[in-house]
Protein backbone atom coordinates (compact mmCIF):
# COMPACT_ATOMS: atom_id res chain seq x y z
CA UNK A 1 0.00 0.00 0.00
CA UNK A 2 1.23 3.55 -0.74
CA UNK A 3 2.56 6.23 1.41
CA UNK A 4 0.12 8.56 0.54
CA UNK A 5 -3.00 6.68 0.90
CA UNK A 6 -2.46 5.52 4.42
CA UNK A 7 -1.56 9.21 5.21
CA UNK A 8 -4.66 9.89 3.82
CA UNK A 9 -6.49 7.19 5.63
CA UNK A 10 -4.75 8.26 8.82
CA UNK A 11 -5.81 11.48 8.80
CA UNK A 12 -9.54 10.66 7.80
CA UNK A 13 -9.96 7.46 10.60
CA UNK A 14 -8.62 9.72 13.12
CA UNK A 15 -11.14 12.13 12.95
CA UNK A 16 -13.79 9.69 12.77
CA UNK A 17 -12.93 7.77 15.68
CA UNK A 18 -12.31 11.03 17.66
CA UNK A 19 -16.15 11.62 16.90
CA UNK A 20 -17.00 8.31 17.74
CA UNK A 21 -14.90 8.97 21.26
CA UNK A 22 -16.75 12.57 22.14
CA UNK A 23 -20.84 10.75 21.55
CA UNK A 24 -19.40 7.39 23.61
CA UNK A 25 -17.95 9.60 26.35
CA UNK A 26 -20.94 12.01 26.84
CA UNK A 27 -23.21 9.27 26.90
CA UNK A 28 -23.30 7.35 30.40
CA UNK A 29 -27.09 7.18 31.64
CA UNK A 30 -28.60 7.41 27.63
CA UNK A 31 -26.93 5.77 24.38
CA UNK A 32 -25.38 7.94 21.75
CA UNK A 33 -27.22 9.85 19.50
CA UNK A 34 -27.83 6.98 17.05
CA UNK A 35 -27.66 8.99 13.58
CA UNK A 36 -24.05 10.89 14.68
CA UNK A 37 -22.62 7.45 15.82
CA UNK A 38 -23.77 5.87 12.42
CA UNK A 39 -22.67 8.64 10.38
CA UNK A 40 -19.59 8.46 12.09
CA UNK A 41 -18.41 4.57 12.15
CA UNK A 42 -20.07 4.36 8.53
CA UNK A 43 -16.90 6.81 7.74
CA UNK A 44 -14.39 5.09 8.85
CA UNK A 45 -15.55 1.67 8.23
CA UNK A 46 -15.66 3.32 4.32
CA UNK A 47 -12.10 4.77 4.85
CA UNK A 48 -10.64 1.42 6.28
CA UNK A 49 -12.28 -0.73 3.24
CA UNK A 50 -10.66 1.56 -0.05
CA UNK A 51 -7.55 1.13 2.30
CA UNK A 52 -8.07 -2.33 2.08
CA UNK A 53 -7.14 -2.56 6.11
CA UNK A 54 -10.04 -5.84 6.51
CA UNK A 55 -9.20 -5.63 10.53
CA UNK A 56 -10.33 -2.34 11.01
CA UNK A 57 -12.62 -2.52 8.42
CA UNK A 58 -14.67 -5.34 10.89
CA UNK A 59 -13.88 -3.79 14.17
CA UNK A 60 -15.50 -0.76 12.60
CA UNK A 61 -18.89 -3.69 11.15
CA UNK A 62 -18.56 -4.65 15.33
CA UNK A 63 -19.34 -1.54 16.37
CA UNK A 64 -21.74 -0.34 13.51
CA UNK A 65 -23.76 -3.82 14.75
CA UNK A 66 -23.86 -2.93 18.48
CA UNK A 67 -25.02 0.68 17.86
CA UNK A 68 -28.07 -0.57 15.47
CA UNK A 69 -28.57 -3.30 18.38
CA UNK A 70 -28.78 -0.53 20.84
CA UNK A 71 -31.32 1.42 18.59
CA UNK A 72 -33.89 -1.18 18.12
CA UNK A 73 -33.65 -2.37 21.68
CA UNK A 74 -32.39 -5.74 21.51
CA UNK A 75 -29.42 -4.80 23.57
CA UNK A 76 -29.62 -2.55 26.67
CA UNK A 77 -26.86 0.58 27.46
CA UNK A 78 -26.05 -0.24 30.32
CA UNK A 79 -22.54 0.21 31.91
CA UNK A 80 -21.18 -3.38 30.04
CA UNK A 81 -22.06 -2.06 26.85
CA UNK A 82 -20.74 1.11 26.69
CA UNK A 83 -17.72 -0.80 28.28
CA UNK A 84 -17.38 -2.91 25.04
CA UNK A 85 -17.87 0.06 22.85
CA UNK A 86 -15.16 2.57 24.60
CA UNK A 87 -12.79 -0.49 24.45
CA UNK A 88 -13.34 -1.07 20.59
CA UNK A 89 -12.88 2.96 19.90
CA UNK A 90 -9.46 2.64 21.73
CA UNK A 91 -8.20 -0.60 20.09
CA UNK A 92 -8.94 1.30 16.71
CA UNK A 93 -6.93 4.20 17.96
CA UNK A 94 -3.69 2.68 18.99
CA UNK A 95 -3.89 0.58 15.46
CA UNK A 96 -4.65 3.21 13.24
CA UNK A 97 -1.72 4.82 15.01
CA UNK A 98 0.68 1.84 14.51
CA UNK A 99 -0.66 1.10 10.64
CA UNK A 100 2.59 1.18 8.94
CA UNK A 101 4.56 -1.40 11.18
CA UNK A 102 1.52 -3.24 11.74
CA UNK A 103 3.19 -6.57 13.80
CA UNK A 104 1.22 -9.97 14.79
CA UNK A 105 0.13 -8.30 18.18
CA UNK A 106 -1.66 -5.66 16.59
CA UNK A 107 -3.81 -8.29 14.38
CA UNK A 108 -4.06 -10.34 18.05
CA UNK A 109 -5.50 -6.48 19.28
CA UNK A 110 -7.63 -6.57 16.30
CA UNK A 111 -9.39 -10.04 16.26
CA UNK A 112 -9.63 -9.96 20.27
CA UNK A 113 -11.93 -6.37 19.70
CA UNK A 114 -13.97 -8.04 17.07
CA UNK A 115 -14.54 -11.26 19.09
CA UNK A 116 -15.62 -9.51 21.94
CA UNK A 117 -18.20 -7.11 19.90
CA UNK A 118 -19.52 -10.34 18.81
CA UNK A 119 -19.92 -11.51 21.45
CA UNK A 120 -22.14 -8.43 22.66
CA UNK A 121 -23.78 -7.52 19.84
CA UNK A 122 -23.94 -11.18 17.84
CA UNK A 123 -24.47 -11.57 14.15
CA UNK A 124 -27.71 -12.58 12.67
CA UNK A 125 -28.26 -15.72 11.89
CA UNK A 126 -28.72 -16.67 8.32
CA UNK A 127 -30.46 -19.35 7.16
CA UNK A 128 -28.91 -20.08 3.74
CA UNK A 129 -26.46 -17.64 2.20
CA UNK A 130 -27.75 -14.85 0.08
CA UNK A 131 -25.99 -12.87 -2.49
CA UNK A 132 -28.37 -10.21 -3.49
CA UNK A 133 -28.11 -7.28 -5.97
CA UNK A 134 -27.23 -5.26 -3.54
CA UNK A 135 -24.56 -6.57 -1.80
CA UNK A 136 -22.82 -7.57 -5.00
CA UNK A 137 -23.36 -3.51 -5.78
CA UNK A 138 -21.56 -2.92 -3.20
CA UNK A 139 -18.92 -4.83 -3.33
CA UNK A 140 -18.12 -4.08 -6.85
CA UNK A 141 -18.22 -0.56 -5.89
CA UNK A 142 -15.77 -0.53 -2.85
CA UNK A 143 -13.26 -2.68 -4.87
CA UNK A 144 -13.28 -0.12 -7.64
CA UNK A 145 -13.29 3.14 -5.02
CA UNK A 146 -10.41 1.16 -3.95
CA UNK A 147 -8.65 0.99 -7.05
CA UNK A 148 -9.45 4.72 -8.25
CA UNK A 149 -8.33 5.65 -5.09
CA UNK A 150 -5.23 3.91 -4.87
CA UNK A 151 -3.98 5.23 -8.78
CA UNK A 152 -5.27 8.57 -7.68
CA UNK A 153 -2.55 8.23 -4.94
CA UNK A 154 0.45 6.41 -6.56
CA UNK A 155 0.00 6.36 -10.61
CA UNK A 156 1.13 2.87 -11.72
CA UNK A 157 1.59 1.32 -15.12
CA UNK A 158 -1.02 1.21 -17.87
CA UNK A 159 -1.27 -2.50 -17.15
CA UNK A 160 -2.34 -1.89 -13.42
CA UNK A 161 -4.50 0.86 -14.61
CA UNK A 162 -6.35 -0.98 -17.09
CA UNK A 163 -6.56 -3.45 -14.15
CA UNK A 164 -8.32 -0.37 -12.11
CA UNK A 165 -10.88 0.19 -15.11
CA UNK A 166 -11.71 -2.83 -15.22
CA UNK A 167 -13.53 -3.28 -11.79
CA UNK A 168 -15.14 0.40 -12.49
CA UNK A 169 -16.64 -0.97 -15.82
CA UNK A 170 -17.71 -4.23 -14.38
CA UNK A 171 -20.37 -1.86 -12.22
CA UNK A 172 -21.89 -1.26 -15.84
CA UNK A 173 -22.79 -4.85 -15.75
CA UNK A 174 -25.53 -4.37 -12.51
CA UNK A 175 -28.91 -4.15 -13.85
CA UNK A 176 -29.51 -1.34 -10.43
CA UNK A 177 -26.55 1.12 -11.87
CA UNK A 178 -29.10 2.86 -13.98
CA UNK A 179 -31.60 3.76 -11.54
CA UNK A 180 -29.07 4.80 -9.03
CA UNK A 181 -28.23 8.17 -10.73
CA UNK A 182 -24.85 9.09 -8.92
CA UNK A 183 -23.45 5.65 -9.30
CA UNK A 184 -24.09 6.15 -12.73
CA UNK A 185 -22.59 9.55 -13.99
CA UNK A 186 -19.16 8.00 -11.61
CA UNK A 187 -18.65 5.43 -14.08
CA UNK A 188 -19.33 7.55 -17.25
CA UNK A 189 -17.15 10.68 -15.97
CA UNK A 190 -14.53 7.97 -14.97
CA UNK A 191 -14.59 6.13 -17.87
CA UNK A 192 -14.29 9.01 -20.46
CA UNK A 193 -10.97 10.47 -18.33
CA UNK A 194 -9.68 7.12 -18.27
CA UNK A 195 -9.64 6.86 -22.16
CA UNK A 196 -6.75 9.05 -22.64
CA UNK A 197 -4.53 7.56 -20.45
CA UNK A 198 -5.42 4.30 -21.71
CA UNK A 199 -4.55 4.95 -25.06
CA UNK A 200 -1.00 6.81 -24.20
CA UNK A 201 -2.67 10.52 -25.31
CA UNK A 202 -2.24 11.81 -22.12
CA UNK A 203 -0.88 11.38 -18.52
CA UNK A 204 -2.39 10.85 -15.42
CA UNK A 205 -2.83 14.63 -14.50
CA UNK A 206 -3.63 16.34 -11.08
CA UNK A 207 -7.06 17.18 -12.56
CA UNK A 208 -7.82 13.64 -13.51
CA UNK A 209 -6.44 12.18 -10.34
CA UNK A 210 -8.61 14.23 -8.28
CA UNK A 211 -11.93 13.15 -10.23
CA UNK A 212 -10.17 9.45 -9.30
CA UNK A 213 -10.49 10.73 -6.04
CA UNK A 214 -13.46 12.37 -5.49
CA UNK A 215 -15.41 9.39 -7.75
CA UNK A 216 -14.02 6.35 -5.36
CA UNK A 217 -15.73 8.28 -2.09
CA UNK A 218 -18.77 8.56 -4.24
CA UNK A 219 -18.85 4.92 -5.39
CA UNK A 220 -18.17 3.74 -1.39
CA UNK A 221 -20.56 6.01 -0.19
CA UNK A 222 -23.38 4.78 -2.52
CA UNK A 223 -22.23 1.37 -2.23
CA UNK A 224 -22.93 1.26 1.03
CA UNK A 225 -25.65 2.94 1.21
CA UNK A 226 -27.60 0.40 -1.25
CA UNK A 227 -25.78 -2.59 0.52
CA UNK A 228 -28.35 -1.20 4.20
CA UNK A 229 -31.46 -1.15 1.31
CA UNK A 230 -31.44 2.48 0.66
CA UNK A 231 -30.64 5.05 -2.45
CA UNK A 232 -26.93 7.02 -2.94
CA UNK A 233 -26.89 10.36 -1.34
CA UNK A 234 -27.35 12.83 -4.57
CA UNK A 235 -26.39 15.87 -2.30
CA UNK A 236 -23.67 14.87 -0.34
CA UNK A 237 -20.23 16.92 0.20
CA UNK A 238 -18.62 13.59 -2.03
CA UNK A 239 -21.22 14.56 -4.65
CA UNK A 240 -19.95 18.22 -4.21
CA UNK A 241 -16.73 17.74 -4.68
CA UNK A 242 -17.00 15.23 -7.58
CA UNK A 243 -19.43 17.24 -9.65
CA UNK A 244 -16.65 20.20 -8.91
CA UNK A 245 -13.72 17.87 -10.46
CA UNK A 246 -15.80 16.42 -13.23
CA UNK A 247 -16.82 20.72 -14.47
CA UNK A 248 -12.81 21.22 -14.17
CA UNK A 249 -12.11 18.01 -16.60
CA UNK A 250 -13.64 19.76 -20.00
CA UNK A 251 -13.76 16.07 -21.24
CA UNK A 252 -16.77 17.53 -24.37
CA UNK A 253 -14.45 18.07 -27.08
CA UNK A 254 -14.78 21.41 -28.77
CA UNK A 255 -14.68 19.75 -32.06
CA UNK A 256 -12.25 20.74 -35.72
CA UNK A 257 -12.14 23.98 -36.60
CA UNK A 258 -13.97 25.01 -39.58
CA UNK A 259 -12.12 26.74 -42.58
CA UNK A 260 -12.71 27.86 -46.25
CA UNK A 261 -11.21 25.37 -48.19
CA UNK A 262 -9.39 28.27 -50.45
CA UNK A 263 -7.73 28.77 -47.88
CA UNK A 264 -5.93 25.76 -48.33
CA UNK A 265 -5.16 26.23 -52.07
CA UNK A 266 -1.67 27.74 -53.01
CA UNK A 267 -1.44 31.01 -55.02
CA UNK A 268 -2.97 31.12 -58.36
CA UNK A 269 -5.09 27.52 -57.77
CA UNK A 270 -8.64 27.71 -58.55
CA UNK A 271 -11.37 25.03 -57.21
CA UNK A 272 -13.56 23.69 -60.24
CA UNK A 273 -16.84 21.98 -59.51
CA UNK A 274 -17.93 18.76 -60.62
CA UNK A 275 -20.06 18.80 -63.46
CA UNK A 276 -22.38 15.97 -61.47
CA UNK A 277 -22.22 15.67 -57.68
CA UNK A 278 -23.28 11.99 -56.49
CA UNK A 279 -25.15 14.34 -53.62
CA UNK A 280 -27.28 17.94 -53.39
CA UNK A 281 -25.68 20.40 -51.06
CA UNK A 282 -29.00 19.90 -49.01
CA UNK A 283 -28.58 16.10 -48.60
CA UNK A 284 -24.68 16.66 -47.53
CA UNK A 285 -26.57 18.56 -44.93
CA UNK A 286 -29.02 16.27 -43.81
CA UNK A 287 -26.11 13.74 -43.54
CA UNK A 288 -24.11 15.71 -41.31
CA UNK A 289 -26.59 17.10 -38.99
CA UNK A 290 -29.47 14.84 -38.30
CA UNK A 291 -27.64 12.28 -36.19
CA UNK A 292 -26.70 15.14 -34.36
CA UNK A 293 -30.11 16.19 -33.84
CA UNK A 294 -30.76 13.18 -32.10
CA UNK A 295 -28.14 13.19 -29.92
CA UNK A 296 -29.38 16.88 -29.21
CA UNK A 297 -33.11 15.29 -28.48
CA UNK A 298 -31.88 12.97 -25.91
CA UNK A 299 -29.67 14.95 -24.37
CA UNK A 300 -32.71 17.65 -23.95
CA UNK A 301 -34.61 14.65 -22.23
CA UNK A 302 -32.08 13.85 -20.14
CA UNK A 303 -31.86 17.39 -18.89
CA UNK A 304 -35.91 17.39 -18.14
CA UNK A 305 -34.96 14.66 -16.17
CA UNK A 306 -31.91 15.61 -14.52
CA UNK A 307 -31.95 15.91 -10.56
CA UNK A 308 -29.10 15.33 -9.00
CA UNK A 309 -25.79 17.55 -9.23
CA UNK A 310 -23.83 14.72 -10.96
CA UNK A 311 -26.22 13.95 -13.61
CA UNK A 312 -26.78 17.82 -14.28
CA UNK A 313 -23.41 18.94 -14.61
CA UNK A 314 -22.88 15.76 -16.93
CA UNK A 315 -25.74 16.76 -19.27
CA UNK A 316 -24.75 20.59 -19.03
CA UNK A 317 -21.15 19.90 -20.11
CA UNK A 318 -22.79 17.20 -23.04
CA UNK A 319 -25.48 19.97 -24.03
CA UNK A 320 -23.15 22.84 -24.60
CA UNK A 321 -20.91 20.02 -27.18
CA UNK A 322 -23.77 19.30 -29.22
CA UNK A 323 -24.80 22.80 -29.51
CA UNK A 324 -21.90 24.05 -30.81
CA UNK A 325 -21.47 20.94 -32.79
CA UNK A 326 -24.50 21.96 -34.79
CA UNK A 327 -23.54 25.73 -35.16
CA UNK A 328 -20.53 24.67 -36.73
CA UNK A 329 -22.10 22.38 -39.01
CA UNK A 330 -24.27 25.12 -40.23
CA UNK A 331 -21.94 27.67 -40.91
CA UNK A 332 -19.88 25.34 -43.02
CA UNK A 333 -23.25 25.31 -45.01
CA UNK A 334 -23.77 28.53 -44.87
CA UNK A 335 -26.85 28.25 -42.70
CA UNK A 336 -26.67 31.46 -40.74
CA UNK A 337 -30.31 31.70 -39.58
CA UNK A 338 -29.85 27.72 -37.98
CA UNK A 339 -26.45 28.54 -36.74
CA UNK A 340 -27.59 31.94 -35.31
CA UNK A 341 -30.49 29.77 -32.95
CA UNK A 342 -27.64 27.66 -31.48
CA UNK A 343 -25.06 29.90 -31.07
CA UNK A 344 -28.05 32.22 -28.94
CA UNK A 345 -29.15 28.70 -27.00
CA UNK A 346 -25.79 27.81 -25.97
CA UNK A 347 -25.45 29.65 -22.98
CA UNK A 348 -28.79 28.69 -21.11
CA UNK A 349 -28.76 25.66 -22.57
CA UNK A 350 -25.92 25.32 -20.29
CA UNK A 351 -28.06 26.43 -17.67
CA UNK A 352 -30.68 23.46 -18.60
CA UNK A 353 -32.86 26.67 -18.75
CA UNK A 354 -36.31 24.57 -19.39
CA UNK A 355 -37.59 27.19 -22.13
CA UNK A 356 -34.23 26.47 -24.03
CA UNK A 357 -34.66 22.81 -23.95
CA UNK A 358 -37.68 23.18 -25.33
CA UNK A 359 -36.84 25.60 -28.27
CA UNK A 360 -33.81 22.99 -28.65
CA UNK A 361 -36.06 20.19 -28.70
CA UNK A 362 -38.42 21.39 -31.32
CA UNK A 363 -35.45 22.83 -33.64
CA UNK A 364 -33.78 19.02 -33.04
CA UNK A 365 -37.16 17.90 -34.56
CA UNK A 366 -36.99 20.29 -37.61
CA UNK A 367 -33.66 19.05 -38.38
CA UNK A 368 -34.13 15.09 -37.82
CA UNK A 369 -37.16 15.10 -39.46
CA UNK A 370 -37.73 17.29 -42.62
CA UNK A 371 -36.65 15.95 -46.11
CA UNK A 372 -36.32 20.10 -47.42
CA UNK A 373 -33.11 21.95 -48.58
CA UNK A 374 -31.65 24.12 -45.27
CA UNK A 375 -33.78 26.92 -46.71
CA UNK A 376 -37.41 25.68 -46.34
CA UNK A 377 -36.71 25.93 -42.66
CA UNK A 378 -34.75 28.78 -42.25
CA UNK A 379 -37.93 30.90 -41.00
CA UNK A 380 -38.83 28.16 -39.03
CA UNK A 381 -35.54 28.99 -37.11
CA UNK A 382 -35.44 32.40 -37.25
CA UNK A 383 -38.91 32.46 -35.38
CA UNK A 384 -37.46 29.80 -32.74
CA UNK A 385 -34.72 32.58 -32.25
CA UNK A 386 -36.94 35.04 -31.56
CA UNK A 387 -38.73 33.07 -28.30
CA UNK A 388 -34.91 32.52 -26.78
CA UNK A 389 -34.31 34.84 -23.52
CA UNK A 390 -30.83 35.31 -23.07
CA UNK A 391 -29.07 37.60 -20.50
CA UNK A 392 -27.21 38.94 -23.05
CA UNK A 393 -27.15 39.34 -26.90
CA UNK A 394 -26.19 36.08 -28.69
CA UNK A 395 -23.02 36.85 -31.07
CA UNK A 396 -24.81 36.66 -34.37
CA UNK A 397 -23.52 35.63 -37.96
CA UNK A 398 -24.32 37.53 -40.97
CA UNK A 399 -25.83 36.19 -44.14
CA UNK A 400 -22.93 35.62 -46.48
CA UNK A 401 -22.83 38.31 -49.63
CA UNK A 402 -20.36 39.37 -52.36
CA UNK A 403 -19.47 42.40 -51.41
CA UNK A 404 -18.83 45.22 -54.44
CA UNK A 405 -15.51 47.12 -54.52
CA UNK A 406 -16.25 50.52 -53.88
CA UNK A 407 -14.43 53.44 -55.78
CA UNK A 408 -11.34 54.82 -54.05
CA UNK A 409 -12.19 58.74 -52.44
CA UNK A 410 -10.27 61.20 -55.00
CA UNK A 411 -10.71 63.71 -51.46
CA UNK A 412 -7.87 64.12 -49.69
CA UNK A 413 -8.41 65.19 -45.61
CA UNK A 414 -6.31 68.01 -44.82
CA UNK A 415 -4.15 68.41 -41.69
CA UNK A 416 -6.55 70.43 -39.98
CA UNK A 417 -9.68 68.42 -40.02
CA UNK A 418 -8.19 65.52 -38.48
CA UNK A 419 -4.86 64.69 -36.73
CA UNK A 420 -2.27 62.70 -38.48
CA UNK A 421 -0.79 59.98 -37.90
CA UNK A 422 -3.51 58.83 -35.28
CA UNK A 423 -3.74 54.68 -34.69
CA UNK A 424 -6.10 53.37 -36.58
CA UNK A 425 -9.07 51.43 -35.10
CA UNK A 426 -8.53 47.74 -34.66
CA UNK A 427 -10.23 45.34 -37.35
CA UNK A 428 -13.23 43.46 -36.14
CA UNK A 429 -13.58 40.39 -36.67
CA UNK A 430 -16.34 37.87 -36.74
CA UNK A 431 -17.82 37.48 -33.11
CA UNK A 432 -17.50 33.11 -33.86
CA UNK A 433 -14.36 32.92 -35.24
CA UNK A 434 -12.10 34.02 -39.21
CA UNK A 435 -13.53 32.50 -41.73
CA UNK A 436 -17.12 32.81 -41.14
CA UNK A 437 -18.10 36.29 -43.31
CA UNK A 438 -15.77 35.02 -46.53
CA UNK A 439 -18.96 33.82 -49.36
CA UNK A 440 -20.45 30.61 -48.93
CA UNK A 441 -22.82 28.40 -50.95
CA UNK A 442 -24.21 29.65 -54.01
CA UNK A 443 -22.19 33.04 -53.36
CA UNK A 444 -18.85 30.94 -53.26
CA UNK A 445 -19.82 28.92 -56.40
CA UNK A 446 -20.79 31.93 -58.42
CA UNK A 447 -17.01 33.75 -57.20
CA UNK A 448 -15.09 30.81 -58.30
CA UNK A 449 -17.35 30.42 -61.88
CA UNK A 450 -15.91 34.08 -62.55
CA UNK A 451 -12.45 33.92 -61.44
CA UNK A 452 -10.02 35.81 -62.07
CA UNK A 453 -10.65 36.61 -65.80
CA UNK A 454 -13.74 38.73 -64.69
CA UNK A 455 -11.36 41.12 -63.24
CA UNK A 456 -9.42 41.90 -66.56
CA UNK A 457 -11.81 44.94 -67.70
CA UNK A 458 -11.20 46.76 -64.30
CA UNK A 459 -7.20 47.17 -66.44
CA UNK A 460 -9.17 49.30 -69.17
CA UNK A 461 -11.23 51.16 -66.97
CA UNK A 462 -10.89 54.47 -65.25
CA UNK A 463 -12.20 54.03 -61.82
CA UNK A 464 -11.11 57.86 -60.88
CA UNK A 465 -10.24 61.16 -62.02
CA UNK A 466 -5.98 61.13 -61.62
CA UNK A 467 -4.73 63.11 -58.67
CA UNK A 468 -3.13 66.22 -59.27
CA UNK A 469 -0.74 67.65 -56.97
CA UNK A 470 -0.03 71.25 -56.51
CA UNK A 471 3.20 72.13 -54.69
CA UNK A 472 1.29 74.21 -52.10
CA UNK A 473 -0.30 71.23 -51.08
CA UNK A 474 2.96 69.70 -49.56
CA UNK A 475 2.80 68.95 -45.77
CA UNK A 476 5.35 69.24 -43.76
CA UNK A 477 6.37 66.39 -41.74
CA UNK A 478 6.53 67.61 -38.38
CA UNK A 479 2.51 68.14 -39.26
CA UNK A 480 1.61 64.22 -39.17
CA UNK A 481 3.16 63.50 -35.96
CA UNK A 482 1.24 63.25 -32.65
CA UNK A 483 2.20 66.20 -30.29
CA UNK A 484 1.46 67.39 -26.92
CA UNK A 485 -1.77 66.33 -24.99
CA UNK A 486 -2.12 63.93 -28.65
CA UNK A 487 0.79 62.45 -28.31
CA UNK A 488 0.19 61.87 -24.40
CA UNK A 489 -2.94 60.49 -24.99
CA UNK A 490 -1.39 57.79 -26.95
CA UNK A 491 0.99 57.12 -24.47
CA UNK A 492 -1.41 56.47 -21.80
CA UNK A 493 -3.54 54.00 -23.82
CA UNK A 494 0.20 51.99 -24.88
CA UNK A 495 0.68 52.21 -20.83
CA UNK A 496 -2.51 50.30 -19.96
CA UNK A 497 -1.71 47.83 -22.63
CA UNK A 498 1.48 47.07 -21.09
CA UNK A 499 0.21 46.68 -17.63
CA UNK A 500 -2.90 44.63 -18.71
CA UNK A 501 -0.63 42.09 -20.36
CA UNK A 502 1.09 39.62 -18.38
CA UNK A 503 3.59 39.14 -21.51
CA UNK A 504 7.53 40.55 -21.71
CA UNK A 505 6.70 43.95 -22.95
CA UNK A 506 7.10 44.06 -26.64
CA UNK A 507 10.40 46.16 -27.40
CA UNK A 508 7.94 47.69 -30.52
CA UNK A 509 5.81 49.47 -28.40
CA UNK A 510 8.25 50.67 -25.86
CA UNK A 511 10.02 52.44 -28.54
CA UNK A 512 6.43 54.14 -29.76
CA UNK A 513 6.08 54.71 -25.97
CA UNK A 514 9.69 56.24 -25.49
CA UNK A 515 9.00 58.32 -29.12
CA UNK A 516 5.70 59.65 -27.93
CA UNK A 517 6.76 60.89 -24.40
CA UNK A 518 9.56 63.01 -26.01
CA UNK A 519 6.85 64.35 -28.52
CA UNK A 520 4.24 65.11 -25.49
CA UNK A 521 6.96 66.75 -23.86
CA UNK A 522 7.79 68.92 -27.04
CA UNK A 523 5.43 71.20 -26.46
Amino acid sequence: MTGGLLDFFTLEASEYVEQLDGLVSRATATPPDAEAFTRAIRALRGAATMAKLTSIADLAVGMERLAKQVRVGSLPWDAATRAVAVAAIDDTKILIHNIRGWSDADEARAQRGIAELERVAPKAEVTAPSRKPSAFLAAAAAEAAGGLLDFAENPATLEQFAQVMEKVRALRGVAALSDLPPLSEVVDAVDAAAKPIELGQEEATAERRRLFRTAARVLLEGGDAVRLGGKPPVDSAAVREFSLASASMSTAGEGDDIVPIASLLMDGDAIEPAMNPPTTAAQRFRLEVVSQAEHLRRLVHDGRHAQDMATRERVSRELRAAVRALARAAQSFGAVEIANLFLAAERTAAALDPATLDVLDSAAMLLSASDAAPESIRPQFVTLSESLTTAAPPPRLSTPRLSTPAAPSARVPSPSSSPSMRPAPAATTSPVGDGFDAPSGAALRSLLATGLSSLAPLADTTLAAPLVGDEDDVIPIEDLLLRGRDALERAIQIGDQLRQSSAVPDPVMLTELYDLLQLAAAE
